[in-house]
Parts: structure tokens; C-alpha cells; sequence
């Protein structure tokens, strides 16, 4: 391709894609010196962790919980790089799970929840070791992939590092990637069915897989994340966004939206980006954070191409969702948690999904700017078969039509205080939409769900065979959720750092 040089626009690095984890490695950047051009499709930033106003109110992309502010975590590691903290307020506790008529409690406090999760599900001390050790787990994941900025390690210095950077008292957390949830389950006394359903559908949004797929050593901080503090964001959180997005500008930075790249092509040391408008950038240094699935779309060298569409089919099983957004009469109680999840009867499936479960993310009642006028807003979604919704042809927004009535009736039936007589808007959105809203391939959203035969060493990494091309997001190590996303943001910063000091 040929370009004018005149209209090329020039940056230090450039960023595709405003979602948590392009974001995180952006402010790293510019907190570093760079200048940082971030292009975004959408019209406005953040991905599938960004909110959108709709008749007057305003909705998240997905019912979705905040966490990683904790010791170790992202979250609080992205506070401390760049100087500023997060608006958010706490949710403690932050969700309960409806399961065969009980409501269950996700209680913060690891005691507290340990003596309920016993009575609720029997066996006490079966569920105090099951539990203890889960935390315990977690706690040492978080604090050891916070160390590991070059995971997974690729080459001799990086094993090098891993080595000499970590405490060989953590070392015997390895062997949980060996070991599944439901493994660690049965060996506590605890596998029973109805605490597999809850466990199960627990990890479907956490690790997009259940306990029997699951390798304990990531399952562990998927189910204990209630036990960490959950926020909320007055105004849905685009608006954590924002202030990242202004942090950035502050600073020489940019994130352009409505520029949905379109071509990558690496000109001598330098890469070309293009954005469907026509608009031509260029830098030495390009971050990733789609989905690996949609760059053999736009990389316009031929082995490189080849390289993502090796990684695309090898990971080609994943989740997408069905998503709705209601408005209704607020008719539920003062204490009620903010997040459900909500199962279906045991043995019960979701027509036209696969679904076995639903979650709702409530608006704060005192968020006037997420609902005004005293009413709420619910972001709800569930698990469902993506490439589905692509062939359904004329039965198209009949299908669609018939999941709304299922989950509205089963909200009815089984979440306190909501009554689908009281709804004032609904609407929903599948995979096709998804695809057309956040340019996710095939509207896949929730990353690679984990799986036993998938090692740590064999994600896909955050360096590419294209020197100064770099990736991140939730189908790049270590994976989905915002924590995570925002984790493999703050370390790809060190791959580039590195790549940059051995350019000069």
C-alpha cells in the first residue's frame, strides 16, 4: 500500500481497542513517557467493560462485577502506577445466588461465608478444607502473577526470572494445575449435586468452564472473588474509563473512537495502522487488545496471518452471550444485594442458549445517573451457543423473542421484588449483536474458557513473531474479567519496555 506521508499521523505506540486491558497497557505506556494513540471501533471506550445510555438510562455492556483492588491484585497495581484511585464504592456483600428456592449469600468475610457455606450445603468441615484451601490458592495466584510480568515465560532469561523472582514456598501451588475444581471438591467431601450446580455455574463466569473442566489453580480465585471487595461505579463504568482515558490525555495521549482498524502492516521497523476511514498511523510499537480471533482479519502479512489463524483455530470454543436491558418500577427490598445469579431448575436448560444459569447486575437505587426518576436498571446475561445466532436466518428475532419471555418469567418467578408486570423497557441483544456492537468475531465474549488440557505454559502469549506487535485482552494470557484483562494490560508494558531499550 502507498500512503502521503503528510497525512500520516505519528505516535510512540499504538493501541487497538479501548477495553480494560488495552487501557491498562496504554496508561502504562504514557505514565512512561510515551505518546499513545488509542483506536477504538466503538463510539465510545472500554470494550465489553463500558456502558451505554438507552431512553434515558444507562446500562453496562454486560451484567458484570468489579474486583482487583485488593493486596496484589490489578486493579489496586493500575491505582499505584499511576497515581490515582478509582471512583467505586464498595459492595460488601456484593451477590447472592438463587438456587432451588434458597438464597444464598456470597458473604465477603472467608469465616463467615465458610460456617454458611457449611450449613447451607452441609459438611462443615469438608467445606472449611475445601474453602480454606480455595482462598488460600488464590491468594498466592494473585500475588505471584503480579511478580511474573514476563508470563508465560517464552525464553531462557524469562525462565530465569520466574526462577529467581519467586518465594519456593509458593512453588507447591503448581501442582493445583494439575488437579480440577471437582477433583479438589470430591477430595473434601463436598461434591455433592446440588454444590457442583453451584459451584459450576460459579466458574461459567469466572472461567467460562465448570468444575470438571477446570484446573484448580485458576479455579480457585474464580470462585473466592466474592470473598475480595466488589465495587460499584455511579454512572456504570464507562466512567472508570473515562477517568483512565483522562489521566492519559493529561498527559499527551489519545483515544480516538469511531476508528475501527481495518489493516496492520509493518513497514521496515515501523507498523502502518489504517482505520476504516482512511486515517493512516504510524509507530513502532503496537498493543492488541481484540480478541486473537479477529486479527487474521487485519494483518496484512501472510505468515503472520497464518500464525493468528493457527492460535484462532486452535482455541475456536468459546461462549457468547445473551444479554437484556430492563428498566422497571423499583419494588425491591433496601438490603437486597446488587448482583444474582440465578439457576434453573436441576436438569432445565435455557432454549435456544444452553444456558443453566442467569445473571443480573442491578443499578445502585441512589444512582439517578444510571436511573433516574427512581427506577432501576438490570443488566442481565447468560451464557449462550455464539455461532447459533448466525444461522437462524428468518427465525431470527422470533428465537430472540422467545429467550426475552424465558428469562423476564424466570426473573419473575425467582428474584425478590421484580415483577415483569412492572417493566417499563426491556430489550436484548445476542451474539450477532455483539459482533456488531463491541467487533467481537462471532460475537464470542469471556475470553478461552480454561481447560485441563490446556497448560499455563501454552496460552497465547503477549508477544507476537512480529517484533513490536503485542497482544492482550481476554484471549491472551491470563485471561477474562476485568482483573485479568487489566493484569495482562500492566504486563505486556514490560515486553514493550524491553523490546524498546533493545531497539536503542
Amino acid at each position: 500500500m502507498k500512503f502521503e506521508k503528510e497525512k500520516i499521523k505519528r505516535a510512540d505506540a499504538i493501541v487497538i481497542g479501548s477495553g480494560m486491558g488495552g487501557m491498562s497497557g496504554a496508561c502504562m505506556m504514557t505514565k512512561n513517557g510515551l505518546k499513545v494513540t488509542v483506536l477504538e471501533a466503538a463510539h465510545v471506550p472500554g470494550g465489553c467493560s463500558s456502558s451505554y445510555k438507552r431512553k434515558g438510562n444507562i446500562f453496562e455492556s454486560g451484567a458484570t462485577t468489579l474486583v482487583g483492588f485488593d493486596d496484589f491484585q490489578p486493579m489496586q497495581t493500575l491505582e499505584k502506577e499511576l497515581g490515582i484511585e478509582l471512583d467505586k464504592i464498595e459492595l460488601d456483600p456484593s451477590m447472592t445466588v438463587h438456587l432451588d428456592g434458597k438464597q444464598i449469600i456470597r458473604h465477603k468475610d472467608l469465616e463467615t461465608w465458610i460456617d454458611y457455606a457449611g450449613h447451607i450445603f452441609g459438611n462443615p468441615e469438608g467445606h472449611r478444607g475445601f474453602w480454606t484451601d480455595a482462598f488460600n490458592v488464590s491468594k498466592i495466584i494473585w500475588k505471584v502473577s503480579g511478580r511474573n510480568v514476563f508470563f508465560p515465560p517464552k525464553k531462557p532469561l524469562e525462565w530465569f526470572q520466574v526462577a529467581i523472582k519467586n518465594n519456593p514456598v509458593d512453588a507447591p501451588v503448581l501442582r493445583f494445575a494439575f488437579v480440577t475444581v471437582r477433583e479438589m471438591m470430591e477430595k473434601h467431601g463436598v461434591a455433592t449435586p446440588e454444590f457442583i450446580r453451584f459451584v459450576d455455574e460459579q466458574l461459567m463466569i469466572t472461567a467460562q468452564a465448570d468444575s470438571s473442566e477446570t484446573p484448580f489453580i485458576f479455579g480457585a480465585a474464580g470462585i473466592t472473588y466474592t470473598n475480595y471487595s466488589n465495587y460499584y461505579v455511579n454512572g456504570g463504568l464507562l466512567k472508570m474509563v473515562e477517568q483512565l482515558q483522562a489521566w492519559m490525555e493529561e498527559r499527551g495521549s489519545e483515544v480516538l473512537c469511531k476508528q475501527q482498524v481495518t489493516s496492520v502492516e509493518k513497514i521496515d521497523e515501523d507498523y502502518l495502522v489504517t482505520t476504516h476511514k482512511g486515517d493512516v498511523f504510524q509507530a513502532p510499537v503496537v498493543l492488541s487488545n481484540i480478541p486473537i480471533w479477529n486479527m487474521g482479519e487485519i494483518i496484512e502479512d501472510e505468515s503472520l496471518k497464518s500464525w493468528f489463524d493457527e492460535k484462532s483455530n486452535r482455541y475456536n470454543k468459546a461462549w457468547g452471550a445473551f444479554t437484556m436491558g430492563v428498566v422497571c418500577e423499583d419494588l425491591f427490598e433496601e438490603d437486597m444485594t446488587l448482583h444474582h445469579q440465578l439457576h434453573l431448575p436441576e436438569g432445565q436448560e435455557m432454549p435456544l442458549t444452553g444456558a443453566k444459569s442467569v445473571f443480573v447486575s442491578m443499578s445502585d437505587r441512589n444512582d439517578a445517573l444510571r436511573s433516574p426518576d427512581g427506577k432501576r436498571t438490570l443488566n442481565i446475561s447468560c451464557h449462550s451457543r455464539a455461532e447459533e445466532w448466525f444461522e437462524k436466518g428468518d427465525a431470527y428475532e422470533t428465537d430472540k423473542e422467545t429467550v426475552q419471555d424465558f428469562i423476564l418469567d424466570h426473573l419473575d418467578k425467582n428474584l425478590p421484588g421484580f415483577d415483569k408486570n412492572a417493566v417499563i423497557l426491556a430489550f436484548s441483544a445476542t451474539p450477532v449483536t455483539w459482533q456488531n456492537w463491541v467487533y467481537r468475531k462471532f460475537g464470542r465474549v469471556g475470553g478461552i474458557p480454561q481447560s485441563m488440557d490446556r497448560s499455563i505454559i501454552d496460552w497465547t502469549p503477549a508477544d507476537t513473531p512480529s517484533k513490536g506487535l503485542f497482544l492482550c485482552g481476554d484471549t491472551v494470557y491470563p485471561g477474562q474479567g476485568i482483573p485479568g484483562v487489566t493484569l495482562g494490560g500492566i504486563n505486556v508494558y514490560y515486553r514493550i519496555k524491553q523490546y524498546l531499550e533493545s531497539q536503542n
